[in-house]
């Protein structure tokens, strides 16, 4: 049997078992039973320990917040709505997208990027993009892109990237959680990522993207929230074919370092 710690004061006794948790200082005892033995203490030793027993009692109140963090206490709906409005809003944030088909059977990769962004004016992003290198900045109006032909930088003044959405995902990782209203959204609980605690939440929405819409249908949203911040450390989009049910589109994104100290400048 573990050992019970067991503090005796006048009128009042507290146990680590969590009976009790009055303290009164005087005529203060403490009683540690543990192994089929009791230990007595008294006097400014039992006081130290006293002390120390409530202190670890908050403690383990405050771990206890860390490892189950209480669950938001509003709808899933609202909770979804207001992570991705909290991610957009940062200041900054790195981040991976993933994007990759099932067709006939054979799983290819769409894209593969990491990029970083730095306010909502500077993003830059590389990576593969449909077996194709892809290397981006958009510093205000200005974007700058690689010829990964002759390894040249081409700048481009006054771009309207945004507007034409030719990057679309990689520019906006969130781009691809636009939705109309969500039919059905559900809290699934709490899973570790990356060591840590996040709640988890799926949903069936009603998309509000004409790209995805072309030869997509059936999505589907999971996100795994951070407790407090309820900001997106991961997001996964998935749909299926209009032309084939076994073909699949699935699509991940990552997200960390938010509003951390991130500098995008020209690459020259």
């Amino acid at each position: 049997m573990s050992p019970v710690l067991y503090i005796i004061g006048r009128n009042t006794l507290i146990t680590t078992e969590g009976k009790r948790h009055n303290l009164y200082f005087r005529e203060v005892k403490i009683l540690m039973r543990g192994g089929g033995r009791m230990f007595k203490l008294s006097g400014k030793s039992a006081g130290a320990i006293c002390v120390l027993a409530v202190l670890g009692f908050l403690q383990g109140l405050v771990l206890k917040n860390y490892l189950f963090p209480a669950k938001p206490d509003i709808p899933p709906q609202n909770v979804i709505s207001l992570a991705l409005k909290n991610t957009a809003q940062a200041l900054s944030y790195r981040y991976t997208i993933q994007m990759s088909t099932l067709i006939d059977g054979k799983e290819q990769a769409a894209s593969d990027i990491k990029g970083e962004r730095q306010n909502q004016n500077s993003i830059h992003f590389k990576g593969q993009m449909f077996e194709s290198e892809v290397d981006f900045y958009q510093i205000d109006s200005t974007a700058y892109s690689k010829d990964q032909l002759t390894g040249e930088w081409m700048k481009n003044k006054d771009n309207q990237i945004n507007q034409q959405e030719i990057f679309m995902f990689e520019l906006n990782p969130l781009a691809s959680f636009t939705y109309k209203e969500l039919i059905e959204a559900n809290c699934r609980g709490l899973e570790k990522l990356n060591g840590k605690r996040v709640w988890v939440y799926t949903a069936s929405p009603v998309i509000n993207n004409p790209y995805m819409e072309i030869l997509w249908k059936d999505f589907g949203y999971k996100f795994w929230l951070q407790p407090r911040s309820l900001l997106i450390s991961k997001a996964l989009v998935t749909a299926t074919s209009k032309n084939n049910p076994a073909d699949k589109l699935t699509l991940l994104v990552e997200f960390k370092d938010f509003n951390s100290n991130i500098e995008i400048r020209p690459p020259f």
